[in-house]
């Protein structure tokens, strides 16, 4: 059987081809080296380089329940102590190092579109679809993060290639099993992977039904289905075997969360803010290039191409529906609009493909009507309709890339190298609520004073005053918005965080005591603006709802300890009500317990052990019952014992 009669067109390396994809090799390259070592890491990325050193059985332990699972992590963390950056401070430098894997993988997804397009159409397709994820906004930035999104973006291509070669060359088992090891390597990165399996074993089933192979002579219908069946479908589920089979040591993990998932819902979550309509059209602009109308325009191109492309191979068609609207429609499936944060990078090189196939269609489709009309001046010139098309789509891609080099992340290597040339023994420096600020800062700061939330600082004060008066030492803080000014306080901006550097000393813990409180009151007012800044400023996507009650528990972290039990009930009744997970009714029930308020104690921790499959079972069934009786101290005993220290 010939690539031909399958419907894949042979490549055949000429000069001009190979040195036009080896000059959008290297600007793809480029693009992705360009200012890739300016900014800092940013949060998610500093999480990366934190994680990715734990010992190995630490990191899958976390991994079990975390939201990736540990490929990535322990491919970066090989190669950062294979490299020695692992020894290595925090720098510029790091910085690039962290990044460098996924340049690479960026890069390498660049030069994959192009062989995946060249087999399906020709060359032409794969050299333009090349082109516009070389140029992509979306492809670059998952390229520059120090994140797995950018490994994914190869591995979803790649295991898609694969695919195609093997369907056309079902007796080659050299395919399918590099099919197989891809498809796991990207069940180990990203558990959209399973996704990507879907809209795959679909675009198998309808290429078997629609494109049966050439034999020597007519089989009765069912010996030809059986032929078809044997030849792609059991290969196919054959090599998916494989795949789990090496995926089999992170299954307990998987069906763990899924599990959990089926029990709970999104019950730790804010349903409900996000329309489905809302969610999906977030999906869509997320794969860019850019907002507005280009959002549109590239999808508009893209039906044409599943259009073109349906005419003549169905399979392949609905393959690229099923490609795009899998993912986009999962987190509507959930339930939970925040389940992707929109990290859809992977669609991308068949989405540009599609995009690709429908510029090229409209274009011959105007070429063929320019050249009936028969004028002699149309006729030279309808001939290149299709190169200034595929020019004016990657001029209209390239046009939004200024605009990412120009976001500015949070500068956490700027803020921890003015803190380390200033701050001195004996001073304490508190760090916001806003996104777990006190983790990121501690990864660049290596500087002599003590990092310190809010509360933690209230507390300390009657023992830490005397010899913070003694020292000279001075409270420091470090915070996403800009407090309200004061007299005692200069305030030094970076890049998505502010420094509140003390003029004087102030050792009074009652004044110390209501700063903190009017610090934390400030956070809950600008937590929705800061996540509404950062989701408009790209780099971010914190929900707006979970930012505040992360700010009403610094708040009635700090009315805790303080000692004003009844605010402190009030800021954590707000917090759950923003954001209604197992931790905060936890903290809310033991405030209530605090307060020898028993009843609704009781009540919090029974939301708090409805949303924890672990914790349910006979004990809570007799802990409710007690509860029910009235017996509250009982109850809340019982609960107790159930969620144990947290």
């Amino acid at each position: 059987m010939t690539d031909t009669e399958a419907g894949i067109v042979p490549t055949r390396h000429c000069s001009f081809g190979l040195v036009s994809c080896i000059l959008v090799l290297l600007l793809a390259f480029a693009l992705r080296l360009h200012q890739v070592h300016l900014d800092s890491l940013w949060e998610d990325e500093i999480f990366t380089a934190i994680q990715a050193l734990l010992p190995v059985r630490d990191l899958l332990r976390w991994t079990a329940g975390d939201v990736h699972p540990p490929g990535y992590y322990l491919l970066v963390g090989h190669m950062a102590r294979w490299g020695g950056w692992d020894q290595l401070l925090p720098s510029t430098v790091t910085d690039w190092l962290w990044r460098l894997p996924s340049v690479v993988a960026g890069t390498l997804a660049v030069a994959v579109t192009y062989r995946l397009g060249a087999d399906w159409v020709n060359r032409r397709l794969g050299l333009v679809g090349a082109l516009l994820l070389a140029v992509s906004p979306v492809a670059v930035q998952y390229s520059q993060e120090a994140r797995m999104h950018g490994l994914f973006l190869l591995g979803a291509t790649l295991s898609t290639w694969t695919l195609a070669r093997a369907l056309v060359r079902p007796g080659r088992w050299g395919w399918w099993l590099a099919y197989a090891l891809v498809t796991a390597m990207n069940l180990y990165t990203v558990y959209l992977a399973f996704g990507v399996l879907v809209a795959q074993g679909v675009w198998v089933a309808v290429e078997t039904a629609s494109c049966q192979l050439p034999r020597r002579r007519p089989l009765p219908w069912f010996r030809s289905r059986l032929s078809d069946f044997r030849t792609r479908i059991l290969p196919w589920l054959l090599s998916l075997a494989l795949a789990f089979a090496l995926y089999l040591p992170w299954w307990p993990a998987v069906l763990g969360m899924a599990g959990k998932r089926m029990t709970t819902g999104y019950m730790n979550g804010h349903a409900g803010h996000d329309s489905s309509l809302a969610i999906g059209t977030s999906a869509i602009q997320s794969l860019g290039p850019g907002a507005g109308w280009a959002v549109w325009l590239f999808l508009g191109l893209w039906l044409v191409g599943i259009i073109s492309a349906g005419r003549r191979k169905p399979g392949l068609a609905v393959f690229g529906v099923l490609w795009l609207l899998l993912p986009s429609g999962l987190p509507v499936v959930l339930g939970d609009p925040r389940a992707l944060h929109m990290r859809n990078a992977f669609l991308l090189p068949i989405y540009l493909l599609f995009v690709a196939q429908g510029v090229s269609s409209l274009a011959d489709s105007l070429r063929r009507r320019i050249e009936m009309s028969r004028p002699a001046s149309a006729t030279h010139l309808a001939p290149t309709l299709p190169i200034v098309a595929c020019v004016l789509m990657f001029i209209i891609s390239a046009l939004f890339l200024p605009a990412y080099y120009q976001r500015s992340k949070p500068d956490w290597r700027g803020v921890g190298a003015y803190l380390e040339d200033r701050t001195v023994p004996g001073d304490v420096i508190v760090t916001g609520p806003l996104f777990d600020t006190m983790r990121y800062l501690h990864y660049y700061y290596d500087g002599p004073a003590e990092l310190v939330t809010p509360a933690m600082l209230v507390e300390s004060l009657p023992g830490r005053a005397p010899s913070m008066r003694i020292s000279g030492g001075r409270v420091w803080a470090v915070t996403r918005f800009q407090p309200a000014p004061v007299s005692a306080i200069r305030i030094v901006e970076f890049p998505g965080l502010i420094i509140s550097e003390p003029a004087m000393p102030i050792y009074e813990p009652d004044v110390l005591t209501a700063a903190m409180i009017d610090m934390m009151q400030q956070a809950v007012t600008a937590a929705p603006r800061w996540a509404a800044q950062m989701t408009a400023g790209g780099v971010m996507d914190p929900d707006p709802f979970v930012a505040r009650a992360a700010a009403l528990l610094f708040l009635g972290d700090v009315y805790r300890v303080a000692g004003y039990p009844a605010e402190s009930i009030a800021a954590y009744q707000a917090m759950v009500a923003d954001h209604p997970a197992v931790g905060g009714y936890v903290t809310l029930a033991e405030a209530y317990v605090a307060a020898g308020q028993m009843e609704p104690a009781a009540e919090a921790y029974r939301q708090a052990v409805a949303r924890k499959p672990a914790w349910q079972g006979t004990c809570a069934d007799a802990a409710e019952a007690l509860a029910s009786a009235g017996r509250w101290d009982d109850a809340v005993a019982s609960y107790q014992e159930i969620v144990g220290p947290q």
